[in-house]
């Protein structure tokens, strides 16, 4: 008998994969299965899966097209046959007896869930670090307990992998996966709908997982995915409306999908690379006028103060509270100052510039003429450059003598960079349009860059 089905989505992750396989394959459990979703990766991922499951019985592989996360999750929960699911995702590991330990304790104590913390996991200049987090820090331990008594659990962090679901409550309760693109935010709604459905969960206060934060894949600097929070939080919604429950429970469901919209928007936009946050900053505030109207945040079992007055300082004065905390404004924030780490940022930028074949400033205003000046003082050849802008009857038909085209007109060209060169509350909607046309090499100019070219382009002028 399958005690323990593992699930291991994978997507182009070669340096990690050997050592997340191996963790699961050395498990002191030995009846499980290892489901393996290969996701159309495009690195060695699918033949190192394929080497595994030839010397491995116990490994199945799952080829299929690039369809993201949420798709290859719900794949694997319908080819699973283990009592439980186990989910390890393939850039992380575990412990060599997470699962046996997980499995005695769940069947002791007959759980729909059982939750451990777990270990943030990173390389530094070659050496190992592990950090215990203890997000279980003021709930009760080794106790059964129903998520709706300790509401905490539902905007806490998600961590699914850190857990194992008796497959039976998923498939009964219809809890799958939300299938938007990429691999970005799905364990929030998978979350949320785990806690509204189980009665019986048991937290351990031991750590198993390793969870790795030094993959430089990330979603912070996609357009693509900005907006993939919004999508779990309507999946949240639309979960909430479809349960069988009577309406005063869907509206308290509600007040805790609020508490964690809170959450995870605010951190979010937090984490986002600076020219995609105002883009997000909208959207947040539109869901916490939402919140508000409805009288989500007047629960003080649910919203403390400092929640609740954050919120209203959002929905207050947008404006101010955007240049309060917004990347773009850090600099401003702090006097203008430079740290070696803003120059050899923007210095970094500025040459991948420079040493681009063709350039097109996507801008012809104050930014795009500095971007503009400091090439030139730069000797990149005149011949290099145009300016492109959304609407040509707003401006001249060259500046300085480099023509300026309607940005329709922008071809995709070998060796070509287009500097996004306007302000940052802007430059989302520009970058997600070009790369509707599949217009690549995209770069953003945001406060730092600017501040570098506007610093060092005199300097240029003395020296050459």
């Amino acid at each position: 008998m399958v005690k323990i089905s593992v699930l291991v989505p994978v997507y182009n992750v070669e340096m990690y994969l050997n050592k997340c396989l191996d963790s699961i394959c050395k498990q002191t459990l030995r009846e499980i299965e290892i489901l393996c979703i290969d996701d159309g990766s495009t690195d060695s991922s699918k033949d190192i899966l394929d080497s595994y499951a030839k010397c491995d019985r116990r490994i199945s592989v799952i080829h299929k097209e690039n369809t993201g996360y949420g798709n290859s999750m719900n794949i694997a929960l319908q080819h699973a046959s283990g009592k439980y699911i186990a989910i390890v995702e393939s850039d992380d590991f575990i412990d060599e007896d997470m699962l046996e330990n997980l499995y005695r304790e769940a069947e002791q104590n007959q759980v729909d869930v059982i939750k451990s913390n777990f270990y943030e996991y990173f390389m530094k200049q070659g050496m190992e670090t592990k950090k215990f987090n203890n997000y279980l820090y003021n709930l009760p331990v080794r106790s059964v307990i129903d998520p709706l008594a300790y509401t905490e659990l539902f905007f806490s962090l998600q961590s699914i992998w850190s857990a194992i679901y008796k497959r039976d409550f998923l498939l009964s309760n219809k809890i799958r996966f939300n299938e938007t693109p990429g691999a970005s935010y799905q364990d929030v709604s998978f979350a949320f709908q785990v806690y509204a459905c189980a009665h019986r969960i048991i937290l351990v206060p031991e750590a198993y997982y390793f969870y790795r934060t030094d993959n430089m894949s990330s979603s912070v600097n996609s357009p693509d995915k900005v907006f993939c929070i919004c999508d779990e939080l309507n999946k949240i919604e639309t979960f909430i409306s479809q349960l069988n429950r009577g309406l005063a429970e869907k509206e308290y469901f509600r007040v805790l999908a609020s508490r964690l919209g809170y959450r995870v928007l605010k951190e979010n936009y937090t984490n986002l690379a600076s020219p995609y946050q105002y883009a997000l900053f909208c959207r947040m505030r539109e869901y916490f006028q939402k919140y508000a109207e409805k009288g989500y945040i007047k629960d003080s079992t649910i919203w403390n103060d400092e929640a609740r007055k954050d919120l209203q300082a959002v929905i207050q004065d947008g404006n101010a509270y955007f240049i309060r905390t917004a990347k773009a404004y850090a600099d401003e924030r702090v006097g203008r100052g430079f740290c070696i780490n803003s120059d050899i940022y923007g210095k970094a930028i500025s040459d991948m510039i420079i040493r681009s074949e063709h350039i097109v400033i996507y801008g012809a205003g104050v930014i795009g003429k500095e971007v503009l000046a400091y090439l030139l003082n730069h000797n990149v050849n005149r011949d290099k450059i145009i300016f492109a802008v959304t609407r040509m009857e707003e401006n001249d038909a060259d500046i300085e003598g480099i023509s300026v085209v309607a940005a329709e007109n922008i071809q995709k060209i070998t060796e070509q960079v287009v500097v996004i060169a306007v302000r940052e509350q802007l430059q989302f909607e520009i970058v997600s349009a070009l790369k509707k046309r599949n217009i690549e090499n995209l770069i953003s100019v945001d406060q730092k860059v600017r501040m570098y070219i506007t610093k060092h382009a005199s300097e240029v002028n003395t020296k050459e």
